[in-house]
């Protein structure tokens, strides 16, 4: 667990620092200005997501232990790879980090309301004290923080920062492959396990929602 516990979220922190370098104040204006793609991407992740897991954990027979499991995943928020994988993708980096913020920050209240009533549906009792504020508040740390450090290089270092954008672009993708393949090889027995025990689920709740994520793009959020 060394990786996953210590070495991923200072990794993590230096990409999102990375991220930072290439967004401008006027990046996330723009989300500010043109809100109708980030209240859809809100609407997909904290309503539609865990509605659609939980129509799946009830049309396919799971034993109640995974079925709670992919309602906790289906409620947690975006974390710091879903802002690597926007940047990689050419997509809206300031979009993508702000959903995560907002969304990270009102987790306090809807991942234990979506967790205890899941829990309450599938007979499971579990104690009522999920820590989500120290969850919210290391996403602070690593993705906010890091972004700010990074923007406020950029404005004072502007010329330099352009200079080595494409350096900085290259140490992030070799962090992430890092740290991929670091929590892989570190995880394997217990991601094996995992795929036997979940597989199924999680790939048809990735694929569903990856198929409806495309068409509500499609037809409701602008260029």
């Amino acid at each position: 667990m060394e990786i996953v516990t210590k070495i991923a979220p200072i990794c993590l922190a230096i990409i999102m620092f990375s991220l930072g370098l290439g967004l401008t104040i006027n990046d996330f204006l723009r989300v500010i200005k043109y809100p109708k793609n980030f209240l859809v991407g809100f609407f997909c992740q904290v309503i539609l997501l865990p509605a659609i897991a939980f129509i799946l954990i009830n049309l396919i027979t799971l034993t109640p232990e995974i079925a709670l499991g992919v309602m906790i995943i289906a409620a947690a928020p975006g974390g710091v790879t879903s802002n690597v994988l926007t940047k990689f993708a050419n997509g809206d980096v300031a979009l993508s980090i702000s959903l995560t913020a907002i969304v990270s920050l009102i987790s306090i209240a809807t991942v234990p309301f979506i967790v205890f009533h899941s829990a309450e549906f599938l007979e499971i009792e579990i104690l009522k004290e999920i820590a989500m504020s120290s969850i919210a508040t290391k996403m602070f740390f690593v993705v906010t923080v890091p972004v700010l450090l990074g923007m406020i290089i950029r404005k004072l270092k502007q010329d330099l920062v352009i200079a080595y954008e494409s350096l900085f672009q290259k140490i992030s993708i070799i962090l992430f492959l890092i740290v991929f393949t670091a929590i892989w090889v570190e995880e394997w027995g217990e991601i094996m396990s995992f795929i036997k025990t979940a597989g199924l689920i999680s790939i048809i709740l990735n694929i569903t929602m990856i198929i409806i994520g495309f068409y509500v793009a499609k037809f409701l959020v602008s260029g």
